[in-house]
């Protein structure tokens, strides 16, 4: 398939952004017009609580053959609304993207090349963050994480800039699940993968809607949902409580055959029962978990996304 037949997908999650998107998206029609290429570009509005919906509809109306917007019936997250946004693409490259244009439309053709030339996924490296203080603090956090649990290079920048074959998202999209998280699913089925230096612009309107909360579940949804590593940390701990009750099980014995038996101190014997309850409690609530997480997937009592209201 030649260059200019591939297909371009555009996927944004829309919330909290109606100044920002009539300069996005006609910034965005006429790059992809540049490129000669055939292209859509899908708008999913996180039921955002400004007048973002009726600005995508106004927006609809005026570049329609292009558009595709989607409102959901409730606040899903980011990684939900992209999810939507994947099972509604038809290119043959994905683009995501976000809705504040500190992602610059105009670097969009320097990842899709990367792509062209066999990468399975191709990540935005920026060239110097824009991002509040805490907002890197937090998103460096996590971005450790995640270098972490794939074993990617220490300077491998994370960001949601991304350009991705669509064979990738179709397997990303069977993956499903009610917490996902999308940089992890598609490392999870991208075979190759390499940074790109994009600008990355300073916000130009509204503020982040990130905060050290939604960052620490972000890193917990991380562990519990993609990485075996919580239950590593629960099975080390029972090790070390096992080799601690060997040992003293075998100074006790030597104790009481050397000098016979004695009433054992009262603050010891707290301390280990206490220590060792709170490492059967932490097992037990990791377990109970994953049992929760399970339970939700097969039962279906919280989905990932529903939407109220496309238009094509």
């Amino acid at each position: 398939m030649s260059d200019k037949k591939m297909k371009i997908s555009i996927v944004i999650p829309v919330y909290r952004s109606a100044e920002s998107l009539p300069i996005l998206v006609q910034r965005i029609i006429s790059v992809m017009t540049d490129t000669e290429r055939e292209y859509e570009v899908i708008l999913v509005d996180d039921f955002s609580p400004d007048n973002s919906w009726e600005v995508l509809k106004s927006l609809k109306h005026q570049y329609r053959n292009h558009l595709i917007i989607i409102r959901l019936c409730t606040n899903s997250g980011q990684h939900n609304a992209i999810l939507c946004g994947f099972s509604q693409v038809t290119g043959d490259i994905v683009i995501t993207m976000d809705d504040d244009l500190q992602n610059p439309p105009e670097e969009i053709p320097n990842l899709v090349k990367a792509v062209d030339t066999g990468y399975d996924l191709v990540i935005g490296e920026y060239d110097s963050k824009k991002h509040g203080g805490m907002r890197n603090s937090m998103g460096g956090m996590i971005d450790t994480l995640q270098r972490w649990m794939f074993k990617l290079p220490s300077n491998f920048q994370l960001t949601s800039f991304r350009a991705i074959k669509r064979s990738v998202v179709d397997l990303v999209r069977q993956m499903g699940g009610t917490f996902p998280y999308i940089t992890c699913m598609l490392f999870s089925n991208a075979a190759s993968y390499v940074n790109v230096l994009v600008r990355h612009e300073p916000r130009r309107f509204g503020h982040s809607n990130y905060n050290i909360k939604r960052s620490l579940l972000l890193a917990a949804n991380l562990l519990i949902s993609y990485s075996p590593y919580p239950i590593y940390l629960v099975g080390f701990l029972c090790a070390l409580a096992f080799l601690f009750c060997a040992m003293f099980g075998i100074i006790t014995l030597l104790e009481v055959l050397l000098h016979g038996t004695s009433v054992p101190g009262w603050a010891s014997t707290v301390l280990i029962v206490t220590g060792f309850n709170a490492i059967t409690l932490l097992a037990l609530l990791i377990a109970l978990i994953y049992i929760v997480r399970i339970n939700q997937q097969i039962t279906r009592t919280r989905i990932g996304y529903a939407i109220s209201e496309m238009y094509e």
